[in-house]
């Protein structure tokens, strides 16, 4: 009867930590967007910025160009730790004090479509390339890893690049653009966090990287 007695308190435990197993909160959290088949993943809990959001503020831009590229856009979503950022944080080159992380599918322009090179997805925010090779002169930047990046989806480049801007700060941007293998759409992860954020948490946001995941559609 004791031996009894003590199986069943066993068996009770046993679920009681199942049951707290399962109802704990997963580490990680899927952005996704199916329909263009990319995902990448960042720590639970973090603020969403929504597409509708970022597409409403991007709508507004009055630069060249800008209302052609803001219509090819398939897909974006932007995630952050810091609940008070907004799509302005997101679309600016503000240096943020907390981690910001940026996906983007876009549709190439008709124009783009047999032009498009490893260059000009190194340089879809900045000219890296330039900076690089010093056609443009900038002291204050410096291009710490660029190399090829291969999905099953597509290839294209992984740059990480520190550079300061307007504001005075150091910021660190690690980037991934992958020209999908018909050439006809650009998949994009942009990482950015000053310098001294982006080093103190340099593991996390590497995972994050490593996760882009771009498989086509």
């Amino acid at each position: 009867m004791m031996r009894s007695k003590s199986v069943l308190k066993l068996l009770s435990i046993l679920l009681g930590v199942a049951l707290l197993s399962s109802c704990a909160k997963p580490s990680k959290l899927y952005v996704a967007d199916k329909n263009d088949g990319v995902f990448f993943a960042t720590p639970s809990g973090w603020h969403h910025i929504s597409q509708l959001a970022l597409g409403h503020l991007e709508s507004t831009s009055s630069a060249v160009g800008a209302a052609e590229r803001a219509a090819s856009v398939l897909w974006q979503e932007a995630v952050t730790p810091k609940a008070t950022y907004t799509a302005t944080d997101v679309l600016s080159l503000k240096t943020p004090d907390q981690p910001i992380v940026y996906g983007r599918v876009r549709s190439l322009l008709p124009d783009e479509v047999n032009s498009i090179s490893y260059n000009s997805l190194r340089d879809l925010i900045l000219p890296v390339t330039s900076w690089a090779n010093g056609t443009i002169k900038s002291p204050l930047f410096d291009i710490s890893n660029d190399e090829e990046y291969i999905q099953k989806g597509g290839r294209g480049v992984h740059t990480v690049f520190q550079f300061t801007g307007s504001d005075g700060s150091s910021q660190t941007v690690n980037q991934t653009s992958v020209l999908s293998n018909d050439h006809t759409t650009i998949y994009v992860l942009i990482i950015r966090c000053s310098t001294s954020c982006y080093n103190k948490q340099k593991v996390a946001l590497e995972k994050i990287a490593t996760s882009f995941t771009v498989r086509g559609k």
